[in-house]
């Protein structure tokens, strides 16, 4: 019955295509009228053109900001090789002052070879200069105090070297209060007190031995002491409130790390293969999903009573409360529909000796990298309906865990789980990209009518070699089942879209069976199968793709003559709009 109401449906829209039409060109007129030329005078915004650098000018502050940079009719970039921001812009008799350069205001810029910034400008994005790739050198005023200098900054451009020559002791400054990098040799380096904001990758690997921060830090950014392999211990102020992804991965020296009492969140991997072997959580920490992945010599945390994380034998878990987090100013459209608490594990302790692990009842969320690399645990059992983030499990040693309670499985929630052998996906709505990819042991899947979406390279280097996919309007991405050497026969049912290298170098795929379901398939979804030999439905979109594509098929139905016409008229429809859009 669903399935006739659905070409029934299909029919209908034919119909409607006027009414659609006419609504598109009223909706557009009530816009127009209520903002009128795309909402400039409703927001006070205006543009200035100086050297072929765009400016963006609020009416409302005064104040200017570097935006964009020109292109020509002919594609040539108009900005020339030495660049000069004004602290003023003039425009119609009004001076505007220049306060701040935007996100990526000249990323990928192909002139720009030096530039000189006013000391007005306190605030520059992140990536405003990213891929620029001959800029060599900027000047900033020393009396500069920034209230952001952003990530990634002048990431892929050679500024550094400049910067460095003009530098001293190895310490490269930006204005009064932005250290960009250190690239000194002292052993023991101190952050001056000036400084407020430490950029990311700034020591990324430096030798020293030891690093003193001041207590103007609020923000350890990514990758910011990466690779600082003679590091061995740090402490981290009070004062710091977040420590991003990558912070001190690869710090194989590192043993001890002080973390503050106003500390609240830790990105992911920020302590990847270091050698620390207990961590303080203070009162105000509230996030850590990701944040131990690597840390193969983690034995102990040592927790606050105050902040709401709690251990339970080897698992760091936290209960998280939404209004509790966002205090008095949560936003009541994020409430509707959203659950005010749950519960996460966090971490599993790798040096667990405990091969098998039950989740405390409330938990309803396996965080990010919670299992990671932990080869020791081989079962997990699941109390309630769970969800399993990105990385969960990969690289673990688990072979028995409970699918029937899992909703959706995250990127690379299984990837690399070698000792996994069957999964019955049939209740889970979601599998994204790589969920099982290098799960070499993996033979048996089982999909239900359920799943709607199997990501990129999801089975991908599996030792699968019957799949059926009988899903609800299933999206099936690209390299699904890709590289999988076993695999023999794939079939399609209740799919309605197959992406690119879907099963390609699969040396034994013999049948592929599409149903009258899949109404798009990319031109190389079957590459590198050329012995191939497909069952199709005639007159679907399968049919034609085949024939289109020259592959060897044979024909095991038809579609009714009802079915026909429906699939002209939803052709037809799709057809119109993208030839309306075009237009």
């Amino acid at each position: 019955m669903k399935g006739k109401m659905k070409k029934l449906l299909s029919v209908m829209l034919a119909v409607i295509m006027a009414t659609s039409v006419f609504a598109v060109s009223a909706s557009a007129g009530w816009f127009d009228d209520l903002f009128g030329n795309g909402g400039d005078e409703f927001y006070e915004y205006g543009t200035a053109v100086i050297d072929g650098v765009c400016y963006t000018l609020d009416g409302e502050t005064m104040t200017a900001s570097v935006s964009y940079y020109e292109i020509d009719e002919n594609g040539n970039c108009t900005v020339p090789s030495a660049v000069t921001i004004p602290e003023t812009v003039s425009s119609d008799g009004k001076s505007y002052t220049v306060e701040a350069i935007e996100y990526y205001a000249f990323a990928d810029c192909p002139t720009v070879k030096s530039v000189t910034i006013p000391a007005s400008v306190d605030y520059i994005d992140d990536y405003a200069f990213t891929g620029a790739s001959y800029l060599e050198a900027v000047i900033i005023p020393q009396t500069t105090e920034f209230e952001y200098f952003g990530v990634g900054v002048f990431e892929g451009t050679p500024v550094l070297g400049y910067l460095a020559e003009k530098s001293e002791n190895g310490a490269v400054i930006l204005g009064k209060n932005v250290l960009y990098a250190y690239v000194g040799a002292d052993s023991v380096y101190t952050v001056p007190e000036e400084i407020t904001i430490i950029a990311d990758y700034c020591f990324f690997m430096s030798g020293a031995e030891e690093i003193i921060l001041n207590d103007s830090i609020s923000e350890i950014r990514a990758y910011t002491f990466a690779s600082c392999r003679n590091l061995k211990e740090i402490t981290i102020p009070d004062a710091v409130e977040s420590i991003g992804e990558g912070a001190f991965s690869n710090c194989t020296s590192l043993e001890k790390v002080h973390l503050g009492d106003k500390l609240y969140t830790i990105g992911i991997r920020a302590f990847e293969n270091t050698k620390v072997k207990e961590l303080y959580l203070g009162d105000s920490i509230s996030y850590t999903s990701g944040a131990f992945a690597g840390c193969n010599t983690l034995e102990k945390f040592v927790i606050s009573e105050e902040n709401g994380y709690y251990m339970d034998g080897d698992a760091l878990c936290c209960h998280y409360d939404i209004e509790e987090l966002w205090g008095e100013d949560i936003p009541e459209d994020l409430l509707e529909g959203l659950a005010f608490s749950f519960d996460s594990l966090d971490y599993y302790l790798i040096t667990s000796e405990n091969s098998t692990y039950t989740l405390p009842e409330s938990i309803s969320i396996i965080g990010d990298y919670a299992f990671y690399n932990c080869k020791q645990i081989k079962k997990v059992v699941l109390t309630q309906n769970t969800d399993i983030y990105t990385n969960a499990f990969a690289n673990s040693g688990i072979e028995t865990i409970d699918f029937s309670k899992i909703a959706v499985i995250a990127d690379c929630a299984f990837r690399g789980c070698k000792n996994l052998k069957s999964a019955d996906l049939s209740n889970i709505a979601g599998i994204f990209d790589s969920a099982f990819e290098n799960c070499t042991a993996l033979e048996n899947v089982t999909f239900g009518n359920e799943t709607y979406y199997i990501g990129s390279r999801a089975f991908a280097n599996t030792a699968l070699t019957s799949v059926e996919i009988d899903g609800e309007f299933c999206q099936v991405y690209e390299g699904a089942f890709a590289d999988c050497p076993k695999l023999t026969k794939l079939s399609f049912l209740g799919v309605e879209y197959i992406d690119c290298y879907v099963a390609s170098s699969c040396p034994k795929l013999e049948r592929v069976y599409i149903s009258a379901d899949v109404t798009a398939i990319d031109e190389n979804a079957f590459a590198d199968n050329e012995n191939t030999v497909f069952e199709i439905i005639k007159y679907s979109d399968g049919y034609d793709f085949v024939r289109d594509m020259g592959y060897e098929y044979e024909i095991v139905g038809q579609l009714s003559f009802f079915e026909r016409v429906s699939r002209f008229f939803t052709n037809l429809y799709y057809s119109f709009f993208e030839w309306i859009f075009r237009w």
